[in-house]
């Protein structure tokens, strides 16, 4: 079931960041067949679990620092403090779910989501009755990351995707999505530390977001072409070859939130509450400042918030007889 790719590094910079202990040398050993010496899926290799499923990349396990560290001098109080974190290899979506995924599954289960999201129109945000995933006030199609969708959507999505192949599809926990945005990188954005780059690799407030909304102060001056979302994997990838890890849409993961890191969990896990009043979101979206996009930075609302801003991304644990 396992597809092995052998250019996951084709289309990145010459001086994309990789994770230390030589990634890329793991993945010219491994992923020729697609399976690490003990049977796990190898580091770097693809696969989808039916043919309409996401594509899942397998992240190699490995050791970081979360949150924002001395060289991160937007770092905010809620990425403090910076603490190592162990993570197991896991699989997670190559692309933000899109809205022709969604689309199979609402179709299929006949879901029934909420029709009053939260829209930037008229110069305002508000909830307006209409706006939904399927119209969220601009053009979009099914190569667009879906939005407008709260965590019990999302919950929806995910176990109907894990009754139909067998396997337990869930949100990557906030540690597992730093990691994975990060891909070996101690910068403020996985990029490096240039701002000016931002739109070589992120759908976010730029030019093109300008000139629809003069008004706006905060927008980088550069040119993503895209005022609204793009279709997923518009952009360069990171080095773990994961596309839209900041910008385009906001990301539900499974953590709750907390205002610092102390006390986190250091193995990977979620950190939930209960009652889980705010639940975390990662990446920044399509509206959002070059502070806002760095892989520290960190996002939530209410879990049945219903927001243009908001999609997701997927995850699974890794099995040792696939």
């Amino acid at each position: 079931m396992l597809k092995t790719i052998s250019d996951f590094r084709v289309g990145l910079p010459a001086n994309a960041l990789v994770p230390p202990v030589s990634l890329a040398a793991a993945l010219l050993c491994l992923a020729a067949n697609g399976h690490a010496q003990d049977g796990a899926p190898a580091p770097g290799s693809t696969f989808r679990d039916c043919d309409n499923c996401p594509e899942m990349v397998v992240v190699p396990a490995g050791r970081f620092v979360m949150g924002a560290g001395d060289n991160d001098p937007a770092g905010r109080d809620d990425e403090a403090p910076a603490h190592e974190v162990a993570i197991p290899s896991f699989a997670v979506g190559r692309f933000e779910v899109t809205r022709g995924a969604f689309a199979a599954f609402v179709d299929a289960t006949d879901w029934k989501t909420d029709d009053a999201c939260v829209t930037y129109e008229d110069e305002s945000w508000q909830a307006r009755e209409g706006r939904t995933w399927r119209d969220p006030g601009f053009p979009v199609d099914d190569t667009h990351p879906v939005n407008c969708v709260t965590t019990d959507d999302v919950g929806g999505y995910l176990a109907w995707l894990s009754e139909m192949t067998g396997e337990d599809y869930r949100l990557p926990s906030e540690a597992e999505w730093e990691y994975a945005a990060r891909a070996g990188s101690v910068t403020p954005f996985y990029f490096g530390e240039d701002k000016a780059a931002i739109c070589d690799y992120a759908n976010a407030a730029d030019r093109s977001a300008k000139a629809q909304f003069p008004d706006w102060t905060w927008t980088s001056d550069c040119d993503d072409g895209h005022p609204f979302t793009a279709p997923v994997g518009s952009f360069k990838p990171n080095a773990f070859g994961l596309y839209d890890m900041t910008g385009n849409v906001w990301e539900w993961v499974a953590d709750c939130y907390h205002d610092t890191y102390t006390g986190a969990p250091a193995d990977g896990s979620a950190w939930t509450a209960s009652p889980c009043e705010r639940r975390m979101s990662r990446g920044g979206g399509l509206f959002d400042s070059p502070d806002v996009l760095r892989v520290a930075f960190r996002g939530g609302g209410k879990p049945a918030s219903l927001d243009f801003e908001s999609g997701f991304r997927i995850a699974r644990s890794i099995r040792q007889d696939q």
